[in-house]
């Protein structure tokens, strides 16, 4: 197979018009066109059908994108390792992960990499888990650090533990709840600031109060990230739901301690398994780990 072929085919399959794509390509139509026949030839099967003046990915031309986009991304990957040996510790290293690891974590993480690898570049994105995992199979991120649950049966991805956090009720400082028994009936009294239903911390919440006879919490203001949520706490008699690294952060919320609105949870680091780590993604990983044995503490 002709890597350039490849390029091509993903162009042509982006731009859904064999013109646009030649114009990209700064190609000929005609040469573009012969591409896709070889590929068409090759495989013995249909890549595109004709759409109105474009075209479209066929059955077989969508699993072939999807495999090519792999493959371009692993052939991206072997430069970019390759290239590395030469620079050192050098290179971008691509992570994606929740609010509270890139606001609570990952300073700590950059702090020793610009210590000991000032040529390291980090590109965090911060996103919902589904979005995450998605980037990540598609190669458009090395890493992503998400809550621990079991690896998926077909095995795309390598997960390891790496750090646990805990998630309590937390409101302002002059709440009134802060003087009484914070009951899950005395904090139904009062509205909330969470993040969007998909959230699984939200419908971890709203399972406790649901299971023990009260309304699911009311959501008042919907955030996703809550990073303005202690500041909102702050100015009312909201409630929220949040890591308990938010009250070291913030001298204006405290936490409302109630066992039954305790959730535990962990942590897992990942990254795809047929991915070739680079020496700066490798870095990277041996970083975070020395990180969470020295600090010994929850997120």
């Amino acid at each position: 197979m002709d890597l350039r072929d490849l390029r091509y085919f993903l162009k042509v399959a982006e731009f859904g018009h064999l013109g646009r794509a030649a114009e990209a390509l700064n190609l000929s139509q005609p040469a573009l066109s012969k591409c896709i026949q070889r590929l068409e030839d090759a495989y013995g099967v249909a890549l595109f059908d004709r759409a109105g003046r474009g075209i479209v990915l066929t059955e077989a031309g969508e699993l072939l994108q999807e495999r090519y986009q792999l493959l371009a991304h692993d052939l991206e990957d072997i430069r970019t390792q390759v290239s590395s040996f030469r620079k050192g510790i050098a290179g971008t290293v691509r992570v994606g992960c929740s609010a509270s690891i890139a606001q609570f974590f990952l300073p700590r993480v950059c702090r020793t990499l610009r210590e000991k690898a000032p040529d390291l570049h980090l590109l965090i994105r911060t996103a919902m888990d589904d979005v995450l995992e998605d980037a990540l199979k598609a190669g458009s991120i090395d890493i992503i650090v998400r809550p621990g649950r079991p690896v998926e049966a077909d095995g795309w991805i390598v997960s390891a533990p790496l750090l646990s956090d805990t998630v309590v009720v937390v409101a302002s400082k002059d709440h009134p709840l802060v003087h009484e028994e914070p009951t899950l009936a005395a904090m139904s009294r009062f509205a909330w600031v969470l993040p969007t239903p998909a959230v699984s911390t939200r419908q971890w919440l709203e399972q406790v109060f649901i299971a023990a006879g009260y309304p699911a919490p009311d959501a008042a203001v919907t955030a996703t990230p809550l990073v303005a949520a202690p500041f909102i706490l702050e100015e009312t008699d909201l409630l929220s739901f949040m890591s308990r690294q938010n009250l070291s952060a913030s001298t204006g919320i405290v936490e409302l301690e109630n066992p039954a609105t305790t959730l535990r949870r962990q942590f897992d680091i990942v990254h795809r398994s047929r991915s070739f780590l680079s020496p700066a993604v490798r870095y990277f990983l041996n970083v975070i780990h020395q990180e969470v044995a020295i600090e010994k503490q929850p997120l």
